[in-house]
């Protein structure tokens, strides 16, 4: 290979790698934002917060999980994205969310002393990042 040819071929790595971890940082971001203000934070999961943050798909797997749990409906499971914990600590945080490829990213977190972890997919529809699969 030329040296032009790998210079190349290099600098399309390195725009790939950077495109990556804007999207990434992007993506990091909307997760700590979500967990801060949602999870563990005191504000409520509204429908118009749901449609900022999920797919539709999503939005409705949490309204179905949501009705089955309370007769009232009208609500969102966010419970999903935590460990289930009633009791513990005094301690809510993302310890560490790691890409993991194919758009899925591994949240680790401390909910109330107990350490869980979810993998959270997400889709760019419209320039705008949103999680489409919870595991």
């Amino acid at each position: 290979m030329s040296s032009s040819a790998e210079e190349s071929s290099s600098s399309a790595v390195e725009s790939s790698s950077s495109i990556s971890n804007a999207l990434d940082a992007k993506v990091f971001e909307k997760i700590q934002s979500f967990y801060a203000n949602y999870i563990f934070g005191p504000q409520e999961a509204t429908d118009s917060v749901i449609a900022m943050y999920c797919t539709k798909s999503l939005a409705q797997e949490l309204s179905k999980a949501y009705d089955d749990e309370f007769s009232d409906g009208g609500g969102y499971a966010v419970w999903k994205f935590r460990s289930g914990a009633q009791d513990g600590e005094d301690i809510h945080e993302i310890e560490k969310i790691e890409p993991i490829g194919d758009g899925k990213y591994l949240v680790h977190y401390n909910d109330m002393g107990n350490k869980g972890s979810h993998t959270i997919s997400i889709v760019q529809q419209d320039g705008e990042i949103l999680f489409d699969k919870l595991d």
